[in-house]
């Protein structure tokens, strides 16, 4: 099996011109040093947060984040057409050195900063692979790039290795704060690497235009018009939610046993590098194998039927054993999928729709939404807070695992669309 894969890849990969082969390379180290920066931002962000507010205040975050989340998409949809593509990831990048570089001098100096750090590190890396993703999936035909999303996802999986690796090593030595400082240099060849494959890019026949994004739904109200006349995107964005919206749960149930589990700061941020460390690997051999294998097998409907299925078992066990080493395995298998084969599947959804619906439409569900799913989980743990002394967990994984149900209801609905579009393009 290994073998004929291997053998099918190369022969992919040597069907592609000399342009095609430099822009995915560059392509590759994109995806690579945006999932290491992410993973030691992501670390040290989230320790400094507990330290500064306890895993209580993490809804209130999320509910904050969709005032953020709506200004940046907004921004990015309205500017997008006037800068270019460089411009604007040029631009985000800057905004992540001087946020990075401040907070590692600065974080405990302003009480609302560890705040704002939290808030800002998970709509940096969504932006950043929004950006990516467009470019990739407007270059690439997906008759022939069978395997280049699987590759790209496997990349951004050995960079979230090996900055993991590199906040497991040098949290405790360094500090939360000053483990930020590790992230600049990531943040150079992103640029670098991004002007490189748009360069190299020019030259390869049977692209889209990326320039001919017309004027109109050029701010999040203008994304989700596109969304209400597509009922193929409005199925898209339904299971992002549900993915999302039960992973902050998770996230959510996660850091309560976490915060209990180690007290002391740095220790805690070395126990996230070594355990998003191990999501990663497993992240890895989904990304390589375990996307192709499944989507051999499965298909590609299957495939997005098996996800929230198999989660939905995960759930029913931690109903049954609501331990720290469960929730540890059950957040590892949702992050895991979610970073691997959901993320391959789901944006396979997308190559039969026209440049405005991939690069607006799809930054309002891959960036707004993705955020303000953690908003409406938010909303859902304090409610719960309010209305009932039962313990929370218990009625939150009950939420997840129906979220679970639907999820997979949604996915059936959604296929009988995606063929019509497949067939319409």
């Amino acid at each position: 099996m290994f073998q004929k894969t291997l053998n099918l890849v190369r022969a992919e990969y040597n069907s592609y011109c000399r342009f095609e082969k430099l822009f995915i390379f560059f392509v590759l180290i994109c995806s690579f040093c945006i999932t290491a920066e992410a993973s030691i931002t992501r670390a040290s962000a989230n320790s400094i947060f507990l330290s500064a507010y306890t895993a209580k205040f993490f809804p209130t975050a999320w509910l904050v984040s969709v005032v953020l989340n709506f200004a940046i998409v907004t921004f990015y949809n309205r500017f997008l057409p006037r800068l270019g593509c460089v411009k604007m990831l040029v631009l985000s990048v800057l905004c992540a050195i001087g946020m990075n570089s401040f907070c590692a001098f600065y974080v405990g100096e302003f009480r609302g900063l560890p705040f704002i750090l939290y808030l800002w590190k998970d709509i940096f890396v969504i932006l950043m692979f929004q950006q990516l993703w467009s470019v990739i999936q407007a270059t690439m035909n997906i008759s022939r790039a069978k395997y280049l999303f699987g590759i790209v996802f496997g990349m951004g999986g050995l960079g979230s290795t090996a900055g993991s690796f590199l906040t497991g090593s040098f949290a405790v030595t360094l500090g939360s704060e000053k483990l930020l400082l590790l992230t600049l240099p990531f943040y150079l060849i992103i640029m670098g690497s991004y002007c490189m494959a748009l360069n190299y890019r020019s030259s390869v026949t049977d692209k889209q235009n990326i320039h001919e994004m017309s004027a109109d739904s050029t701010d999040v109200m203008g994304g989700m018009k596109l969304i209400k006349n597509s009922i193929f995107l409005q199925f898209i964005l339904l299971i992002v939610l549900a993915m999302q919206v039960a992973s902050t749960i998770l996230d959510y149930q996660f850091s309560s046993y976490l915060e209990k589990a180690f007290v002391i700061q740095d220790l805690r941020t070395a126990f996230l590098g070594k355990f998003f460390a191990i999501v990663n690997m497993v992240n890895i051999f989904l990304q390589f194998f375990g996307s192709y294998i499944l989507l051999r097998i499965l298909g590609l409907e299957r495939s997005h039927l098996a996800i929230p299925l198999v989660l939905a078992t995960f759930a029913i066990g931690f109903l049954l054993f609501p331990t720290f080493p469960f929730i540890c395995i059950y957040f590892a298998h949702i992050k895991a999928f979610d970073y691997s084969i959901f993320g391959i599947i789901k944006e396979m959804l997308y190559i039969p729709l026209k440049v405005d619906e991939k690069f607006k439409a799809k930054a309002i569900i891959d960036v707004f939404a993705y955020r303000t799913a953690k908003a409406c989980a938010s909303l859902i743990i304090l409610a719960l807070s309010f209305i009932t002394s039962i313990s929370i967990n218990t009625l939150l994984s009950w939420g997840v695992l129906l979220i679970f149900l639907l999820w997979a209801l949604a996915v059936t609905l959604l296929f009988k669309h995606y063929y019509k579009e497949v067939a319409s393009q």
